[in-house]
Parts: structure tokens; C-alpha cells; sequence
């Protein structure tokens, strides 16, 4: 794992553990808040309903009742045990019944009973019917009490749920967004440094070429004088090696050359089932002589963008290794499909396959697995491709086979 990997890992574990710890604190804090205004309403409730029963000890005509008000208290009312109100805050409803049975546990069994429940208006209320004793008479003592005030307490542990979860997901969001921006201008800060050594690589490369070049040009030169002169030695065998020698160096700075250089070059239409077909064609002698079956489904009208002559390099090479690796025959499957903005090129084929640990280095420079392979091909190709706004990557790869992706954007005009 890079150290930069490693540092987003630990902050994002360290961001992630204080963000769970703080929601989970808030959750709490939150659900504590509910039995706290209960109890608050509760010890309410018992206070007022001892001064009311106070009061009707005192008092049995009830008189003195109508001067009892409080803030909290919505309403209070006495009934008997038919439900009959004897005494209401409201005089317009004493003598009428009730037509709930939720004071009935009063007489029953001389417990309290709590429950919030809503007015005709619409307002949440917390009603509590408890006994209230009167020169030997038991009556039913039924109090409701305002809950806005004792429920500030949950609606400020809500408040304060949401802030810390808004809290939360901005910080994450800002967290995510300078990630972003620190990763593009990682990004930016590479990519510059990789043209910076390309421009020197070409400046290398075109000292190669001028170095060794016009030395290589003269050995080989020599060497085909040597095959035609009947005197050489050997049959012309040692002559000939020196040849092939030269042009395998040749075709290496070549590829050297090609994947130093930085040229810009115009955007073109480009037709890829033709660069495609261009490029089977020439692979055909081989293709046939180590019995590899070719089939192909390519859409015609797709044009893509780039510069043939880059493109038709790419496919040959990527097509030449599928060959290469089935030098036993085999088949060759090339597809290829249009998407979102893109076209998108798979070239399958059922050699040995590559090792997922090999993946992304088989595109490194100088990467082979051939003897006398430059290891610049797939390189090469893949720096056409994403100069070009595309991408190359390997799709699949098992012991059957392996399966290479070609994406390139779609031309667009103007």
C-alpha cells in the first residue's frame, strides 16, 4: 500500500470512528430526552393533583376550586364512579358524562392512570386520572396538562440530533471534496511530471537516433555486403545474424522514438472497423500459419476519434500479442459495441491468459514475458489511446484466455 493510500485509509477509519461516536452520542442524548420529559410531565402531574386534592379535603362544596389555574394545566375534572363530571375548570360541562372509561381503574382498583392523548383542537395533552377523596367519598380526579413546555426537552435534543448529523454530512461532504481535489491535483502534479520525462526522454531519443543510428546503418550495410560476396565465410550465416541483429536494435530505437515522442497532432474521424480489418489483414499469413480462427462483429458507421495511422499502430500490436499467444492455434475474437459517448473494442483470445498480479505491469515499458521482445508495444499503445481520451485495460484473463478493452471516445463534430 503507498504511504499516500495509507494516509487516506487512517483518516478515513479515524474520521469515520469520531462520526459514528458523535452520532451515537446524539442518538442518546435524544432518546434520554423522552423518558425526561415524561418524568417531568409525571412529577407535574402528582404536584398539581395533591394541591387539587388538598383543596376538595378542605372544601367539599368545590367552591373553592374555581380560583386553582395554572399555566400548564389545560383543564381538571372530578367525576363519580358513573363518569359524571361533579366539578370542571369549564362550569358549561359539569353535570354532563364522559365517554371514555379511562378513569374506571380509579374506582376499580384505586390506581393512576397516564396516557397523552389530543384535544377536540388538535393538541397533544398529557391526562392523568388519580383518586380524590372527600369526607369518605372517592371521586376521580382527571388532569390535563399542556405538554409544550416539558417537551422543549425533546424538541432541543431533536434539534440537536439534526445539527450534529447536518454537522456530519457537510463534514464528510467537504471531507470528500478536498479528497477529490487533492486526488485531481495529485493527479495534475503526475501527469505533468510524465510530460516533463517523455520531454526528456525525446530529448534522449533523438540523441539515440542520431548516435546510433547512422553506426547501426553502416554495420548493417556492411553485413549485406558480406551475404552477396561469394567469399564469405560460413555460408553467409555469421553475415546474416549481424543483419537480423541490426534490424531488431533498428526496430527498437523505433519503438523507443514512438514512445517518447510528444507530437500533437489534429483530432480526425476515424472509421475503427476499418482500422480494425486493415490491421487483420496484414496479420493474416500469420494468422493462418499457426491455424488461429478468426471471427469478428464490427459496426461500421462508429467513427471514432484520433489519427488512423496512431490507431491502425495500436490494434497491430494488440492483435500481434493475441497471436503470440496462441502459437498453437486457437481463436481470435474481436468485437466491438457502441456506448454512453464511447466505443468500446474487445479483442479476446485463448492463449494462456495473463496473472492478475500482471494486469497493469504488462503495460510498463520494456514489461515482456518474450525473449526477444522490446516490451514497448502495449506501452505504446496504451499512451495512443489515452492521449487520445481513451482507455486500455485488461478485461478478463484465465487459463483459457485473455480479453483486452479498448474504449475511445466517439467523434463529435464542431
Amino acid at each position: 500500500m503507498r504511504r499516500n493510500d495509507f494516509q487516506t485509509f487512517w483518516l478515513l477509519g479515524a474520521g469515520l470512528f469520531l462520526s459514528v461516536l458523535l452520532a451515537w452520542f446524539a442518538v442518546v442524548q435524544y432518546r434520554q430526552a423522552i423518558p425526561v420529559a415524561e418524568e417531568n410531565l409525571r412529577g407535574l402531574s402528582l404536584s398539581l393533583s395533591a394541591a387539587v386534592e388538598a383543596l376538595v379535603a378542605k372544601d367539599p362544596t368545590l367552591l373553592s376550586l374555581k380560583d386553582f389555574r395554572t399555566m400548564d394545566m389545560a383543564y381538571f375534572a372530578l367525576l363519580d364512579r358513573s363518569g359524571k363530571i361533579l366539578y370542571h375548570s369549564n362550569n358549561n360541562l359539569i353535570g354532563s358524562h364522559v365517554s371514555d372509561q379511562r378513569f374506571a381503574p380509579v374506582f376499580s382498583s384505586a390506581e393512576t392512570a397516564a396516557v397523552r392523548t389530543k384535544l377536540g383542537t388538535g393538541e397533544e395533552i398529557y391526562e392523568s386520572n388519580v383518586p380524590a377523596h372527600s369526607n369518605g367519598r372517592v371521586m376521580a380526579l382527571r388532569l390535563a396538562l399542556h405538554t409544550y413546555r416539558s417537551d422543549a426537552v425533546i424538541r432541543r435534543a431533536r434539534v440537536e440530533l439534526l445539527v450534529v448529523f447536518s454537522l456530519l454530512a457537510t463534514a464528510w461532504i467537504m471531507g470528500l471534496l478536498l479528497n477529490r481535489f487533492s486526488r485531481r491535483a495529485e493527479a495534475h502534479r503526475q501527469e505533468m511530471s510524465r510530460r516533463e520525462r517523455f520531454a526528456q526522454l525525446g530529448e534522449m531519443g533523438a540523441a539515440i537516433a542520431h548516435e546510433i543510428r547512422n553506426p547501426l546503418s553502416g554495420i548493417k550495410g556492411y553485413a549485406q555486403l558480406l551475404l552477396e560476396d561469394p567469399r564469405c565465410p560460413g555460408d553467409g550465416t555469421p553475415a546474416a545474424l549481424i543483419v537480423e541483429e541490426s534490424l531488431r536494435l533498428e526496430r527498437l530505437v523505433n519503438d523507443l522514438l514512438s514512445y517518447v515522442r510528444t507530437r500533437p497532432l489534429p483530432a480526425a474521424p476515424v472509421r475503427i472497423a476499418e482500422v480494425i480489418r486493415c490491421s487483420l489483414g496484414m496479420l493474416a499469413p500469420d494468422a493462418e500459419n499457426q491455424s488461429v480462427n478468426i471471427a469478428v462483429d464490427l459496426v461500421d458507421d462508429l467513427l471514432a476519434t484520433g489519427d488512423r495511422d496512431e490507431l491502425e499502430q495500436v490494434f497491430l500490436n494488440l492483435l500481434r500479442n493475441a497471436l503470440q499467444a496462441m502459437p498453437e492455434g486457437g481463436d481470435l475474437q474481436v468485437g466491438m459495441r457502441r456506448e454512453k459517448g464511447v466505443v468500446v473494442i474487445e479483442i479476446r483470445d485463448t492463449g494462456q491468459g495473463i496473472p492478475v498480479e500482471d494486469w497493469s505491469r504488462i503495460f510498463t515499458p520494456f514489461m515482456t514475458t518474450r525473449a526477444r521482445g522490446t516490451g514497448l508495444g502495449l506501452a505504446i499503445s496504451r499512451k495512443i489511446v489515452e492521449e487520445w481520451g481513451g482507455s486500455i485495460r485488461v478485461g478478463d484473463s484465465s487459463p483459457r484466455g485473455t480479453t483486452l478493452e479498448v474504449t475511445l471516445p466517439l467523434f463529435r463534430k464542431g
